[in-house]
């Protein structure tokens, strides 16, 4: 039996009644739509109505009608974008079910959107993201269950059916038999790189639904392998997360941390696909500096790899320095430092009026250490402020009252009921009377300052001034250390002066400077995201993970990432069992071993350049999809003019073969500067990609090898000219980076084979 009864569209034996069951579709989305309009229309002249009205007395209601009908106009307009979207190809697959407690068979098509009979409320599309819709992407024909709102649903899946629908035509139908789907995916795999991610939600295998689908209650941390869908993955999670919980969590409220702008660029079109709009995407660096509300000046992030790079990666100072910082360890010396200021800034002295205790120093210690520590230090500083000038308020009355009433009485003893002469009784009611207007006095000119005063014993520098204290001096790093050696924290000291002295910080000092805000300041409430999808994670540190959970105030994370790619691993982060141990000990772990992205015989090549590292990674296992060898070509680097006649024959011979997405990859940025000098009077459209800029359609990229990381092409021709690769694992991973970005085609070019480790291979095509 064949893993796919394919035959000719039209000889399909449900052809013509697949074809009625599509025009019916669309027309049914045609007539909502046209209604759509028409209501939208009235909704605006009731919008209209309402701002007429809200000049009347009595406005409120008016007002009710207004906010409630913008806020369905909001929501229709969304939902009716989605639907015209989607009007060219309404559903991907269909499948016949037959649920087991009401033995009914339910035909039902699958797409990007839900649409319901309104008169019969039968489903005519079912939303991918649905309980059922994962039998589909798990079941096999046969016995099947799914799990919908808290209890499994059993019962028989008859028919899995998917469809090629382009502009509204039909043009293929696929059943999937008992065996498998492996030639519906492998067309998808064979398409071009510019359009798969759009297109993947058609073919998201069983063990992507897994992690899409995971418990959106708890944190999810993904090793994915590189080609694994990882990016896809989180994407269709986030789309999967608003449709199950959008009521709860509206979309500002959750944000993506992408690895650079080029990468934001890359993912643009396809969240609008997936039906996720106004959600946050931005990167770490640019969500920390609004979030700190200063203007950071910030080495770039690529600036000490490069630097690792150039020094032959034997500076291990630089290394240690940004382990130690990405650490645990460091977090809890900044905790120790944090908990000794929150020590010293606790309420100690009485809150005195004119001699008067008006609050127990004990009792306001107690407020600040015990009773506030829901809220920021000094914000708990803020609270007591507060309490005092309330305090101040309803005391200050009763001292000036019982002030008078003591005066009074002792006036009154003075004129009336003490025996002295005439004289001496007025100078004692003199007495008195100025006593009385000197202590009111000083009663009232001490209450208008002595919160103040009290207040301005408590000094509260802001998080950058304090964070310099303590790393520019090695006796504060020796005190809060529990671990580090005195040779240690003079290093440390040094290195962090060095970089204060220049007015900047590093990546790795946003952290602790975070943490440090979360602690001592708090987060502005707009900045506090409620679910967090990190997408490159193996580049992030063990304290920007602890930091940002903090921050936050929530575990909810969807982390992917590969150690395979991990060129940052200098930072310190170098295994997942730390991030879902000790920070999200509630996260499910994942891993993502299959490659969907690039032919066997590509992965073979990148798999045994990863055997090279002293680091055990599992191997990537690829999808059965063949294509051509790699091939190794000989460049003489001396002879310019050669090499760039021949980069252009293969490229031309690429786009002959429609090919269209071409990278050209080269170790660093001055590496591609001197590819890009190749191509100055070619006739070619070429692109130096640099990290904040956009792909240019139709372009041919030149970029870096740590810039390619997430990117995807159909081919990749990785260049050496001055640079080799050397045996070392920042190379290594740079390199299996390099190989794992082309879909169909590589080529390495380089004097010899020993230029990108392929010594010992037998995986690559050789032409000299």
């Amino acid at each position: 039996m064949s893993a796919k009864d394919h035959v000719s569209v039209r000889n399909h034996k449900d052809y013509q009644a697949e074809v009625e069951r599509l025009e019916f579709t669309k027309e049914y989305i045609r007539t909502v739509l046209d209604i759509s309009k028409e209501n939208k229309e009235l909704v605006v002249e009731n919008m209209k109505q309402s701002f007429a009205e809200l000049n009347s007395k009595d406005s409120s209601t008016s007002y009710t009608d207004l906010l409630a009908n913008a806020n369905y106009l909001e929501l229709a307009e969304s939902e009716l974008k989605r639907l015209e979207s989607v009007i060219g190809k309404p559903y991907f697959s269909r499948i016949d079910f037959t649920n087991s407690s009401t033995k009914t068979e339910e035909v039902l098509y699958i797409g990007k959107v839900s649409l319901f009979d309104r008169v019969s409320q039968q489903p005519i599309i079912v939303d991918w993201r649905s309980p059922i819709a994962s039998v589909y992407y798990d079941g096999r024909l046969g016995e099947v269950s799914y799990e919908a709102y808290g209890e499994t649903q059993t019962g028989y899946l008859s028919l899995k059916r998917q469809y090629e629908i382009i502009d509204g035509l039909l043009k293929e139908i696929s059943d999937i038999d008992l065996t498998t789907h492996d030639e519906l995916l492998q067309k998808s795999l064979s398409g071009k790189a510019d359009n798969r991610l759009t297109e993947i939600v058609a073919t998201i295998q069983n063990e992507q639904n897994e992690v899409i689908r995971a418990s959106l209650t708890h944190p999810i941390i993904v090793q994915g392998a590189a080609g694994s869908g990882k990016t896809t993955i989180a994407l269709h999670r986030i789309s999967y997360f608003l449709y199950s919980f959008g009521y709860r969590f509206p979309p500002e409220k959750l944000m993506i941390l992408a690895p650079n702008r080029l990468f934001i660029d890359y993912i643009s079109g396809v969240l609008p696909e997936l039906g996720v709009d106004k959600i946050n995407q931005t990167t770490y660096i640019d969500f920390m500096r609004s979030c700190l509300g200063q203007k950071i000046k910030l080495f770039s992030p690529n600036s000490k790899l490069i630097k690792l790079l150039d020094e032959n990666r034997t500076n291990q100072s630089i290394q240690w320095v940004s382990s130690f910082k990405g650490s645990l360890e460091f977090k809890e010396l900044i905790h120790r430092f944090i908990n000794e200021l929150e020590e010293n800034l606790a309420p100690r002295e009485d809150f005195v009026l004119e001699n008067s205790v008006l609050m127990k120093g004990l009792k306001l210690k107690k407020l600040f250490l015990k009773e506030y520590t829901y809220l920021p230090i000094y914000k708990r500083l803020g609270k007591i402020k507060n309490l005092l000038e309330d305090d101040l308020k309803k005391k200050k009355s009763l001292m000036l009252s019982n002030l008078n009433k003591k005066y009074e009485e002792a006036l009154e003893k003075a004129l009336y009921k003490t025996k002295m002469k005439p004289e001496k009784r007025k100078q004692k009611v003199i007495s008195l009377m100025e006593m009385k207007e000197q202590r009111q006095k000083r009663v009232e000119q001490e209450a208008k300052v002595a919160v103040k005063k009290y207040m301005d014993a408590f000094v509260m520098k802001d998080i950058f001034t304090l964070y310099k204290e303590l790393m520019s001096s090695p006796d504060q790093i020796k005190k809060f250390s529990h671990t580090l050696t005195d040779q240690e924290c003079k290093l440390l000291s040094r290195y962090c002066l060095r970089i204060f002295e220049r007015g900047a910080y590093e990546l790795e000092d946003l952290a602790p400077i975070f943490y440090l805000k979360t602690k001592l300041e708090g987060i502005d409430e707009k900045y506090k995201m409620r679910s967090i999808f990190i997408d490159e994670a193996q580049d992030y540190s063990y304290f920007q993970f602890a930091a940002l959970k903090e921050g936050f105030e929530t575990d909810l994370f969807t982390i992917v990432g590969d150690l395979a790619q991990g060129i940052h691993s200098y930072r310190g982060l170098n295994n997942w069992t730390p991030v879902f141990e000790e920070i999200f000990p509630n996260a499910n772990y994942q891993t993502l071993q299959k490659s969907y992205r690039t032919t066997v015989e590509i992965m073979n090549l990148a798999n045994e350049i990863l055997t090279l590292m002293n680091q055990e990674l599992p191997k990537v296992e690829p999808v059965i999809r063949h294509g051509q060898k790699p091939l190794f070509q000989t460049i003489d680097p001396t002879n310019l003019e050669k090499v760039r006649l021949l980069l252009e024959q293969d490229i031309v011979s690429f786009k002959g073969e429609e090919l269209h997405s071409i990278a050209l990859i080269g170790r660093t940025e001055k590496e591609c500067q001197r590819i890009q000098q190749l191509f100055e009077n070619s006739g070619l459209p070429i692109q130096l990609l640099e990290e904040k800029e956009e792909m240019k359609k139709g372009h041919i990229v030149i970029v870096p090898s740590y810039l390619s990381k997430g990117l995807e092409f159909d081919c990749v021709l990785i260049v050496c000219l001055e640079e080799p690769y050397s045996q070392v694992d920042l190379d290594i991973k740079l390199l299996y980076v390099s190989m794992t970005r082309p879909m169909h085609r590589l080529y390495l070019y380089g004097k010899d084979q020993g230029d990108f480790l392929l010594n010992k291979t037998d995986s690559i095509h050789f032409e000299s």
